[in-house]
């Protein structure tokens, strides 16, 4: 995805929701039924093989039950067979066209492939099955920002928000596209919605950090350094392990004069990250300006053993 800064993961590992729209199981023969239903419990208990097993032994008994089709799909899906899972999706639509659950299945299939013209014509067809669903417009807005179309991946997320107000993912999501279109007010506003909603939220927490700490060094490069200072410390009031925006704030801090306050922030990027050699030397200049020679040698020496040895790996 082009979304930057998303959680390595942010995207792939965690964040994506499956859209859940369960079929009915009338019109399975008793004991298809019975498959069905054990084969969805090894699937939920992680038992993939197995759940296999049973959802072709319920396949055996009514050849055309789409569920047991699609859960198939998703058992497959899970042992990283995407090309059968998607074979599975297909031949559920033939004997049901309208089902949005093999239509998102297929969609999702597809995004995993990279084949995101294809994902996106799969979930405008749930769309069309129901418009009131708030979980294709996300998963389109997924799919046209891992293939880069921002923009239409911003609408997407702000319709998935308009349809359902409380939608944490689609208001995280969407403040990560703002943040990669350079849009820093946009990404602020939503990933405060976010934790608004899921005050715990540690990717949005992360993300309106670090997009503070940008805003800073942005402000600091253009020279209006009381901006910078105001949104590096926003930054740190959120994540106060951020030693970059510390470092950043102690510069600034020695370029206004400020000098207790520049050494109070490289003694705390120490504390974090005793062997962060940049922070000693830095330490060190403020030191020997506020006339604390002897601890300004200490630092210059510390400095140099780390830098010594980092040369010598």
């Amino acid at each position: 995805m082009e979304i930057n800064r998303r959680p390595p993961a942010l995207y792939r590992k965690t964040i994506i929701p499956i859209l859940l729209l369960f079929c009915v199981l009338t019109g399975c023969t008793f004991e298809a039924r019975n498959h069905l239903i054990l084969g969805t419990n090894y699937l939920k208990l992680g038992k993939i093989d197995h759940s296999i097993r049973e959802f072709k032994k319920a396949l055996v008994a009514d050849p055309k039950n789409v569920t047991a089709l699609i859960r198939l799909g998703n058992a497959y899906e899970k042992k990283g067979l995407t090309d059968e899972a998607i074979a599975e999706y297909e031949k559920a639509l033939k004997y049901s066209p309208n089902s949005a659950n093999a239509h998102a299945s297929l969609g999702l299939a597809y995004a995993r492939k990279g084949m995101f013209d294809e994902a996106i014509a799969e979930y405008n067809k749930v769309i069309d099955i129901y418009p009131g669903l708030a979980e294709p417009y996300f998963m389109m807005g997924l799919a046209y920002g891992e293939s880069g179309t921002l923009d239409k991946a911003i609408i997407c997320f702000k319709k998935a928000t308009k349809i359902d107000p409380k939608y944490t993912e689609a208001y995280l999501y969407l403040g990560l596209a703002y943040d990669t279109k350079g849009d820093t007010e946009g990404a602020i506003r939503e990933f405060e919605k976010v934790l608004e909603l899921r005050p715990h939220d540690a990717v949005a927490s992360v993300s309106l950090a670090e997009t503070y700490m940008n805003k800073g060094v942005k402000y600091e490069q253009e020279g209006r350094l009381d901006e910078a200072i105001f949104n590096l410390q926003e930054a740190l009031a959120i994540n106060q392990g951020l030693v970059e925006a510390h470092m950043l704030l102690g510069r600034i801090y020695q370029e206004k004069g400020m000098m207790q306050e520049a050494i109070s922030e490289y003694q705390q990027i120490i504390s974090l990250n005793p062997e962060y050699a940049d922070a000693h030397k830095e330490f060190a200049e403020a030191l020997k300006t506020v006339g604390l020679y002897s601890m300004a040698e200490r630092e210059t020496e510390i400095y140099k053993n780390l830098t010594r040895s980092r040369n010598v790996k």
